[in-house]
C-alpha cells in the first residue's frame, strides 16, 4: 500500500494495527521494513521525502557545522524515498574483529555485543548489495597488509524494493511524511504524528518504532524529544548526540613504489600492530599515478640524486615502478566533544535544526603518524620505495582545508553501549529509557573501524529485524 500525505484528499486522521513503525526509508529502513514482513509483521514505512529529489525536503537537511572544516549538511546526505543509497559509492568491506576489542584504550571504546554476534549477517547482507562475501586480504608482512573491498553495482534501495514493498500486503508506505511529534504513555511510545509540506497530517501507531534517518537526523529527533518532555521518556544519562563520528581522509603523501611490492591499492596495519601502537584502525589508500606523472616525480629525484634517477627512469620505462599518492581513511576516536546539538533555528515543522560539532583528537593524528611509518619502514626493509610527507603531517600542522576531510559516513551519535553513560541504545538498538523505540543504522555504531559503514549497517538492520520478529 502507498499513501502520498502530499495527497490530502486520500489521508486518514490516523493509521493503526502496524507491529513495527519504521521512520527513514534508506538501507537500514528498507532491509528492516522487507525482513519483517517477511516475518509476518504489518510495517509502516514513513519517508519524509518523495520518490525523487525535491528543494522543499532537502532543504530541511540544511543546518550549521561549528567545528572541524566539513562538507555543507544538506550536501552529503538525500531525503527521499531510498536514502543516501542514491548516490552511495559502493565500496564494501565488513567490520574487522579487532573493532570489537578495543577495550584497553577505554570503557567508550566497549561494543556490548562481540565480532562474531554481527558476523552472522555478512552473507545476506552481502546478498542484499550484490557482491561477494568473500574479501581478499593479504599479509604483506609481519604488520602490513593488503585488503580487500567488494564493490556493489551500487545497489539503489528506493529503485530497487519501492515496487516490491508498495506491493506488499503487510508493508505500507508513507511518502512526504515528516515526523513532527509523538504521544507516549510511561515509557512507551503509543503514536506518531506526521506531516506533509502542503500542511495534511495524521498519526501512526503501532508496538514498536525504529528511528532510521541517519547519523543526524537519529539524534536531532531524540534530543528534540528529550527537550521537549525531559526524563518522562527518555533517559537524562545517556549521550545523546555525542561521540559523532565520521572517517576522516587526508592525503599524507607521495612516492615512487616498486610496483611488484606495492601491488594493490589498500593496506592497513595488522592488529597486533595497532595493539602495539596504542592506535586505531587505519587504511592507507594508494592511488597510481599515470607514466607522465611518474616521471614528473622521477625529474625531482634526478636533482637531488642522478644516479638514482636514472636508474627510476630505467624502472619506469619497463613498468616496474609507478608514483603513488598516499590517503588515510581511518576509524575515528570516539569523543564526547564531538557531537551533535540543537540550534535555537527551527526548520519549516518547528523541529529544532542540528547543530555538528566535529572534532579530531591526538588519538587521530597518532593514528595516522603511527600507521605510516609502519608502512615506510615496511617498504624500506624490501626497498620498495620511500615515501614524501606532507608538510602539514611532517610540522605537526592543523589538517589541511581543501582535502578530502571525509567519507560522508555519519556513525556514533546514537551508540550501543551496555552502560548508558556511554551509550544511547543497548545490545537490541533499544533506546534506553524506552520499551518500544529502536534505532537503525550507523549512528548506532561503538566505534567506526575504517570500513565503509554501508555492509554494518545492513547487517545491524537484518540484527535488528531477527529480534523484533521473535
Amino acid at each position: 500500500m502507498l499513501t502520498d500525505l502530499n495527497n490530502s484528499g486520500s489521508i486518514q486522521d490516523s493509521y493503526s494495527a502496524y507491529d513495527v513503525t519504521v521512520i527513514g526509508a534508506g538501507a537500514a529502513g528498507i532491509t528492516v521494513a522487507i525482513k519483517l514482513s517477511a516475518a509476518g509483521k504489518r510495517v509502516a514505512l514513513i519517508e519524509a521525502g518523495g520518490l525523487i529529489y525535491s528543494d522543499e525536503s532537502q532543504q530541511v537537511y540544511k543546518a550549521k557545522n561549528i567545528g572541524d572544516p566539513y562538507f555543507e549538511l544538506d550536501a552529503c546526505r538525500l531525503r527521499y524515498f531510498g536514502g543516501s543509497t542514491n548516490h552511495w559509492g559502493g565500496w564494501c568491506r565488513p567490520f574487522e574483529p579487532e573493532d570489537f576489542n578495543r577495550g584497553h584504550l577505554g570503557e567508550e571504546y566497549k561494543w556490548p555485543i562481540t565480532f562474531e554476534e554481527l558476523d552472522q549477517y555478512r552473507e545476506e547482507a552481502c546478498e542484499i548489495l550484490e557482491i561477494s562475501s568473500v574479501f581478499q586480504d593479504e599479509a604483506s608482512g609481519s604488520d602490513i597488509g593488503s585488503i580487500g573491498f567488494n564493490f556493489s553495482p551500487p545497489v539503489r534501495f528506493g529503485a530497487k524494493y519501492f515496487d516490491s514493498l508498495v506491493e506488499n500486503p503487510l508493508v505500507h508506505v508513507f511518502l512526504n511524511s515528516n515526523l513532527v511529534d509523538v504521544t507516549f504513555s510511561n515509557d512507551q511510545l503509543t503514536s506518531i504524528k506526521i506531516a506533509s509540506y502542503d500542511g495534511s497530517s495524521s498519526f501512526v501507531s503501532s508496538r514498536n518504532y525504529i528511528l532510521a534517518m541517519g547519523g543526524i537526523e537519529n539524534p536531532r529527533y531524540l534530543l528534540w524529544f528529550k527537550s521537549k518532555y525531559g526524563s518522562s521518556f527518555l533517559s537524562d544519562a545517556s549521550p545523546i548526540g555525542s561521540y559523532w563520528m565520521e572517517h576522516p581522509v587526508f592525503t599524507l603523501g607521495q612516492a615512487i613504489v616498486d610496483k611488484r611490492i606495492v601491488s594493490k591499492r589498500f593496506y592497513s596495519l595488522s592488529a597486533q600492530a595497532q595493539f602495539d601502537e596504542g592506535i586505531l584502525n587505519c587504511g592507507l589508500r594508494i592511488n597510481h599515478l599515470p607514466f607522465k606523472r611518474t616521471k614528473e616525480l622521477i625529474k625531482e629525484v634526478l636533482c637531488k640524486a642522478p644516479s638514482l634517477g636514472k636508474s627510476l627512469y630505467s624502472l619506469a620505462g619497463k613498468d616496474l615502478v609507478c608514483g603513488v599518492i598516499f590517503r588515510a581513511e581511518w576509524e575515528q576516536a570516539p569523543t564526547i566533544q564531538s557531537y551533535i546539538s540543537l540550534d535555537t533555528e527551527t526548520d519549516q515543522f518547528g523541529i529544532p535544526k542540528p547543530i555538528l560539532n566535529w572534532t579530531k583528537t591526538e588519538l587521530d593524528r597518532k593514528t595516522i603518524t603511527s600507521s605510516i611509518k609502519r608502512f615506510n619502514d615496511w617498504l624500506l626493509r624490501l626497498d620498495g620505495g620511500r615515501i614524501q610527507l606532507k608538510n602539514w603531517l611532517l610540522d605537526n600542522k592543523d589538517y589541511p582545508v581543501d582535502d578530502v576531510l571525509g567519507g560522508n559516513h555519519h556513525m556514533g551519535s546514537t551508540r550501543m553501549h551496555s552502560n548508558l553513560q556511554y551509550g544511547v541504545v543497548d545490545e537490541n538498538c533499544k533506546v534506553y529509557g524506552s520499551s518500544n523505540l529502536y534505532v537503525a543504522g550507523s549512528s548506532v555504531f561503538t566505534t567506526g573501524g575504517h570500513n565503509n559503514p554501508t555492509l554494518p549497517i545492513v547487517q545491524f538492520a537484518l540484527r535488528l529485524a531477527r529480534h523484533l520478529s521473535t
